[in-house]
């Protein structure tokens, strides 16, 4: 078994006001066509203005998304750069399909292409860190980001040495993507308030969103930092499986259903997914914090990114915002456990510990 590494900052684009400001999810933005798009920040004070206009919404979310992170951390340059993504740049690439049609294949703009690439994110982040160390892009759908925080891990317990790893994870949509995947019934027909989501769990489907997350990890504990234990994929679970394998992670750790005191759970909405997570929520402790966070960011590849955000920022605020609570508990915000289960029938844990 690894060696935890620690967080010590963390920065989320999404569809709530996660990325600068002085309050924990507040105001709570909603939305009533069954899309979630990201609050975009002001990108200038990270990005060169002339490059943003060349640049797609995700590439400018993972590049600002990145820099703040490292900017929270006060860390210039890191030692290596991973990241995950379930999509990769959704409108580079379609706006680069379109073009080969109306062109008929002609005289085609190759910016288009090169940065609907899954790494462009990591290249622009090294090239403005002058980071020349391992750099890293997992496109695993809904293990993206779980396999970057896994690979960054693998990274940091190769060295004693202090060590400094950017990892993150982005995901945009699309309204053309938001079409395609109607055709696969990933949405609901009948859309509610997405801050109701969770209360038509009767229904099958759910809504879509996007985000980025960015987390500055090391292999050194520091004050106030949240230490990463440990992390598991599960692919197709069954609803004994998911309970017992989430009982074996949590024994390998030393830790015990009734000593979670936050659960953050992927619950979407789904009635296709709800027997999951079911019998998991009354397996805790009567005096255990029971989140959910899609309802707040939409279903996409790497969500349970904001769910480590969310995590994170639990340190750093005595109170837990009302829209995230699914049932209140009295425990110290100690040792969190994210459940996260993603449309494709992958799911995964990630363990957590508030220093």
């Amino acid at each position: 078994m690894m060696n935890p590494v620690f967080i010590l900052s963390a920065c989320a684009i999404s569809p709530q006001l996660s990325f600068d400001v002085d309050k924990f999810l507040n105001p709570i933005i909603t939305t009533d066509d069954g899309k979630l798009f990201a609050a975009e920040p002001d990108y200038r004070q990270f990005i060169n203005p002339v490059a943003i206009r060349r640049m797609s919404r995700q590439l400018k979310m993972g590049i600002a998304c990145g820099m703040r992170a490292l900017q929270l951390a006060d860390v210039s340059m890191p030692d290596s750069i991973i990241t995950g993504t379930g999509l990769g740049s959704m409108t580079d690439m379609e706006h680069f399909l379109k073009d080969m049609i109306t062109l008929e294949e002609e005289a085609l703009n190759p910016t288009f292409f090169i940065q609907s690439t899954y790494n462009s994110v990591n290249g622009w982040l090294a090239l403005q860190t002058k980071s020349t160390g391992y750099n890293q892009t997992y496109v695993h759908r809904g293990f993206s980001i779980e396999l970057s925080l896994l690979d960054a891990q693998m990274f940091l317990n190769e060295t004693p040495t202090s060590k400094i790893a950017l990892v993150g994870s982005f995901d945009e949509l699309t309204n053309d993507y938001f079409v395609v995947k109607s055709k696969c019934d990933y949405w609901k027909e009948s859309v509610p308030n997405s801050l109701k989501l969770l209360s038509y769990n009767h229904t099958d489907g759910t809504i879509a969103g996007e985000g980025a997350a960015f987390f500055a990890l090391t292999n050194k504990p520091k004050p106030l930092s949240c230490a990463l234990l440990g992390l598991k994929l599960l692919n197709l679970p069954s609803s004994y499986d998911f309970t017992q394998e989430i009982q074996e992670f949590l024994s390998q750790h030393g830790v015990d259903l009734k000593d979670i005191d936050v659960a953050i759970l992927g619950k979407n909405g789904d009635a296709s997914f709800e027997y999951l997570y079911d019998p998991v929520v009354a397996a805790f402790d009567v005096e255990t914090n029971v989140l959910a966070f899609k309802h707040l960011t939409g279903e996409y590849p790497t969500a349970s990114g904001f769910a480590l955000w969310i995590a994170v920022q639990l340190r750093h605020w005595n109170q837990i915002p009302e829209p995230l609570i699914l049932k209140s508990g009295t425990r110290p915000k100690r040792n969190i456990l994210v459940i996260n289960h993603y449309i494709l029938h992958t799911a995964s844990l990630m363990l957590l510990h508030q220093q």
